[in-house]
């Protein structure tokens, strides 16, 4: 008999992923979330041991009740509000701080009213600031640590003194002093932690640094600080896709500066270079926010002008013209110089490439440029 082979069926790419619903999509929401959800199963767990204790005759139902309450109401709020981001808009987005000091707080409530699980308590508190070790310093960690051991041996003493029930003076004495000689080692762990989160941090900042100069030098002019020839063709692609897809218009525009070759002999290349940036400066600031200017190369420029036909292509770019005559220029043997620029218009058509919308843009660049220069010509 032939093997049939039974092939598991794939995932739905479809289908919820609990853990995005959960903890969220944004990388440190979610490493925030699961330290919470973590560290707040462990007090729940705790809760379940005094609820079999109240089935057991040990804890009175409505210290279990308040317990339970209060530990749900911390872990419900502080989920919620980092969850919602509501958080964000704080110097601690992660509210490790606050919900750092509430956890200490259940755990002086624990160990004042309830007898079971009473041992459970000084170990949770280790991993409820180990867990804070990402944000607390070294300093925070051991303050809070000896508050707390401060606070329980209080209490120890009063209880005593009180001779309530189901304390053992002896045994508690011991348990706080172990946990106090450990305060050193918890300090030097909080440090070494902090340094090495530091350290991360560090790099993760230097990282994403690197990341923004390799963007800049791979999509940015270095003498103008505008778009480059590679980006704007990526960014035409994108354009075109629009309009396949959306039917929405879009017109280009080149845009040359006249006798660039003289102002280049009589300036020479540092002032020359100068003028390029004025133009970038003088058409950025006063383009829509829509558009998109480039250098195409040398002393041409390209314009993209998403949502606009040819007739409003043709009014944006006689406005700009005019502008950079009355802006764009240059002193000479105390004389101002204007500097004129030549510029061809076109709409993209339907079904053709962006290689001939840019055939027809540089044909009509060059009839403005035969015409005369200092004009637009549309195509």
């Amino acid at each position: 008999m032939m093997d049939t082979a039974v092939c598991a069926p794939s995932a739905d790419p479809d289908a919820p992923r609990w853990g995005d619903w959960l903890l969220g999509d944004a990388p440190d929401q979610r490493l925030w979330l699961a330290r919470l959800l973590r560290v707040g199963a462990l007090f729940l767990a705790l809760d379940l041991a005094r609820a079999v204790g109240v089935g057991l005759g040990l804890v009175p139902l409505q210290d279990m009740a308040t317990l339970l309450a209060y530990n749900l109401g911390v872990l419900g709020v502080g989920y919620g509000l980092i969850r919602s981001g509501w958080s964000a808009r704080l110097d601690d987005p992660s509210l490790t701080m606050p919900l750092v000091g509430l956890a200490l707080i259940s755990i002086v409530l624990g160990y004042v009213w309830v007898d079971v699980g009473r041992g459970a308590l000084l170990p949770l508190a280790a991993v409820v600031l180990v867990h804070g070790m990402h944000r607390l310093t070294p300093r925070q960690t051991l303050a809070w640590a000896g508050a707390l051991l401060g606070v329980l041996s209080l209490a120890a003493a009063v209880m005593a003194l009180l001779s309530l029930q189901g304390l053992n003076l002896a045994q508690e004495a011991i348990d706080l002093g172990v946990a106090a000689l450990g305060l050193p080692v918890l300090a030097a762990v909080a440090g070494r932690a902090h340094a090495v989160l530091q350290t991360h941090a560090r790099q993760r900042a230097e990282l994403r640094q690197s990341l923004a100069r390799l963007e800049a030098l791979t999509t940015k002019d270095a003498l103008t600080g505008l778009s480059n020839h590679r980006h704007m063709l990526h960014l035409l692609d994108v354009e075109i896709l629009r309009h396949s897809r959306q039917g929405r218009v879009f017109s280009v525009a080149l845009l040359d500066v006249d006798h660039f070759e003289q102002i280049n002999e009589a300036l020479g290349r540092a002032r020359a270079d100068e003028v390029l940036r004025q133009l970038a400066h003088v058409s950025t600031t006063h383009l829509r926010a829509s558009d998109v200017m480039g250098r195409w190369g040398g002393e041409e420029f390209i314009l993209l002008m998403p949502e606009t036909d040819l007739a409003g292509g043709v009014r944006s770019m006689e406005r700009l013209k005019e502008k950079l005559y009355t802006k764009l220029g240059f002193y000479r043997e105390g004389r101002w110089v204007p500097v004129n620029c030549s510029a061809g218009v076109t709409r993209h058509r339907t079904g053709e490439t962006i290689h001939q919308t840019l055939a027809r843009a540089e044909q009509a660049l060059r009839s403005a440029k035969a015409n005369g220069r200092n004009q637009v010509v549309s195509s």
